[in-house]
Order: structure tokens, then C-alpha cells, then sequence
């Protein structure tokens, strides 16, 4: 193996970057986030930056994806349990610092980066939307809900959107557990449960 082959494989440089980035993204957010300010950070170069990134948007999404694997799935025997853990989880997804202060950025940056976008769609949006039509699914099975009045997808919109609003938008409205609890109850209703109740 070459020194030039090492030196471009070498993943120690590569993990420090990571961490580099997640300190910035996590402290100061994604317009602190540079190519320089991490090379000099991390005491390597731009080439060897770009040897392993081709934008700094694609490595702020990296971290999100490390950060944020799995979409943590619900089984509990009860819809409204099901629906509701996993807005929780959202919840607290939503508002930590890491996408709170880099979100809005990475989705402008998807605008023009079709891979971005596609990794995004893939790893982060379409395990979580699965995972509701998983508890739809059990639900219907169940005999909770009528197949008849469910529109994945569009339950998927209910409970996501609004929490996205929230974080994009400058509202200055809270997400917290009340906004998971309300949506779950808007969710329920849209679906024909007779009584939604309260979480």
C-alpha cells in the first residue's frame, strides 16, 4: 500500500472530522460548519476533506444519520400507545440541538443535491413513515381500525408535519409532549376511533 493510499484511507482523520463536526453542528449549528474551520481543527487539509466528502452538507447529514440510526419502532397492543411513543420519540429527536440548529440548512442544501436528498429520503424520512404503517397495520389487524379509513401516508403528514413546522418555521411554538399527545389525538380522530381521549 501506498503513502498517498494511507494517508486517503487513514480513519483516524476520518473520525476526527466526524467529531469535529458534530461539536460544531451541536454548539453553534450548520453556518459555523466550514471546510477550513474543520481542517484546521482537526490539523489535515482540504484534499483530504474532499477526499472523503464532496460538501460539508453531505457531512452534516453523515452526522445526522450516525446520530440517529434507527427509527425505534411500538408494539405496545394499543394504537394510541403506539402512535404516541412514537411521537415521543420524534419529539425529542426533533428539539435536541443537533436538529434543531442544522435541520433547516441540510433541507435547503437538499434543494440542489439530489444524492442529499435521496440519502435523507431513504435513511431518515422512510423508516419512520414505515414505522407507522407498521402500527397501522396492527391496528387493523386487531380490529382497532377499519382498512378502509386509512391513508398511511397522509396519517404519516398529521403527525409529522406539524412537529416540522414548529422547528422550520419561526413561530416561536413549542414542541414538546403536549404537541405529540395532540397530534395522536388528531390522528385517532381522522381514523374513526370513537373515543380519542387523552394520552
Amino acid at each position: 500500500m501506498t503513502t498517498n493510499t494511507r494517508r486517503r484511507n487513514n480513519p483516524a482523520i476520518s473520525q476526527a472530522l466526524f467529531q469535529a463536526a458534530e461539536r460544531v453542528m451541536t454548539t453553534e449549528g450548520f453556518s459555523e460548519l466550514t471546510v477550513d474551520g474543520l481542517v484546521n481543527e482537526v490539523g489535515t487539509s482540504r484534499p483530504a476533506f474532499y477526499r472523503r466528502y464532496r460538501s460539508i452538507a453531505r457531512l452534516a447529514l453523515d452526522v445526522i444519520l450516525k446520530r440517529y440510526p434507527d427509527a425505534p419502532s411500538s408494539n405496545t397492543g394499543s394504537l394510541r400507545s403506539d402512535l404516541l411513543a412514537l411521537q415521543r420519540n420524534d419529539v425529542a429527536m426533533m428539539t435536541s440541538p443537533l436538529l434543531m440548529h442544522n435541520l433547516p440548512a441540510l433541507l435547503e442544501a437538499m434543494r440542489t443535491d439530489e444524492a442529499i436528498r435521496q440519502s435523507y429520503l431513504d435513511r431518515f424520512i422512510a423508516p419512520r413513515r414505515r414505522n407507522v404503517a407498521d402500527v397501522l397495520a396492527a391496528a387493523i389487524g386487531r380490529g382497532e381500525i377499519a382498512a378502509k379509513n386509512v391513508d398511511s401516508e397522509y396519517i404519516c403528514d398529521l403527525l409529522f408535519d406539524p412537529l416540522l413546522s414548529r422547528i422550520l418555521l419561526p413561530t416561536q411554538l413549542p414542541v414538546t409532549d403536549v404537541i405529540a399527545r395532540q397530534t395522536v389525538t388528531t390522528v385517532l380522530k381522522e381514523l374513526g376511533v370513537a373515543k380519542a381521549g387523552q394520552a
